[in-house]
C-alpha cells in the first residue's frame, strides 16, 4: 500500500503528459517544450508549444503515434509545415505541425 501511495504523484504526472483525442487516438505531449495553449477541435485537438524546433516536435509526435500502433501512410513537408497521415485498422488520423516563429502548432485529427 505504501508503494502505491508513493507512486501516485508519478502516475498523475504520466497522465498529464498525454491528451486523449478519442478512445483510439491520444497525443503524448512533447516533454522539452511548454504547452502554451490546448484547444479541443471537432474530431481533434490543437496543442501550441512555446518552442522553435518544429521538426523535432513533429518527429516526437510521429514516433509516439507509431509506437502506439499507428502506421504512417503519407508524409509531406512544405515550408515550415510537416504533415502526415496514419492508419490503425479502419481508423485514420492526420498530424500537422507548423512553425509559427517561436511557437509550434500541433494539430491531430481523427478521420481523413
Amino acid at each position: 500500500m505504501r508503494r502505491l501511495i508513493l507512486a501516485l504523484p508519478f502516475l498523475a504526472l504520466a497522465w498529464a503528459l498525454e491528451v486523449r483525442v478519442t478512445a483510439e487516438l491520444s497525443l503524448g505531449l512533447f516533454p522539452q517544450a511548454v504547452v502554451v495553449e490546448r484547444v479541443a477541435e471537432p474530431q481533434g485537438i490543437l496543442v501550441v508549444y512555446g518552442a522553435s524546433r518544429a521538426e523535432a516536435v513533429f518527429r516526437y509526435h510521429d514516433e509516439d503515434l507509431r509506437r502506439r500502433g499507428w502506421v504512417r501512410t503519407k508524409y509531406q513537408v512544405k515550408k515550415k509545415e510537416w504533415k502526415a497521415e496514419y492508419r490503425k485498422g479502419k481508423a485514420k488520423a492526420t498530424l500537422s505541425v507548423k512553425d509559427k516563429k517561436g511557437r509550434v502548432e500541433v494539430r491531430l485529427k481523427e478521420g481523413g
